[in-house]
């Protein structure tokens, strides 16, 4: 069975999950929400790059990004344990996190991370690698539950965030 919508595109009955209602996706979003929001209470500060003063070369790179004023938002945080690397310079250390944002809460505020983001979180910045919308509600793709972020350290030197001491 189809029903055509309002903006002429056809859906199928098939498309809707059966055994999960409207009601318990909510309660789901609603129960995940408060849980990041009031529970947890989580936050990170993200910059977004300013493209209008950032300029770039034929090959669409920058060696000097700027970005616009930081944008906080709740999230859940996974910290990975810090690589120590040595090399004939010394040791460095690399950290990574996984970032968990609920995806309704960015849609209300129209704000989606993306690659190249700097994240602002325990005093140190990270840079967005990737993003995915890994977690589906009864795993249907039509409810999208959450967004993914994984990033790593940048050093505060190759950005244009803060004024650096001289």
């Amino acid at each position: 069975m189809s029903t055509r919508s309002s903006d002429g595109t056809t859906t199928s009955q098939a498309n809707k999950p059966f055994f999960v209602p409207q009601k318990e996706i909510d309660l789901f979003d609603v129960v995940n929400e408060e849980l990041i929001d009031e529970l947890v209470g989580q936050t990170v500060d993200i910059y977004k790059v300013n493209i209008e003063n950032t300029e770039e070369n034929m090959y669409g790179e920058s060696s000097t990004k700027y970005y616009d004023q930081g944008f906080r938002v709740n999230c859940l945080i996974l910290y990975n344990d810090p690589e120590v690397l040595s090399d004939e310079f010394g040791a460095d250390v690399n950290y990574t996190i996984e970032l968990y944002f609920h995806r309704n809460t960015l849609a209300e505020a129209d704000f989606y991370p993306e690659i190249g983001d700097i994240v602002d979180w325990n005093d140190i910045y990270f840079e967005i690698n990737a993003t995915t919308e890994p977690q589906l509600v009864a795993g249907h793709q039509n409810f999208k539950h959450q967004i993914r972020a994984t990033a790593h350290r940048s050093r505060l030197s190759s950005l244009q965030i803060e004024e650096r001491p001289k």
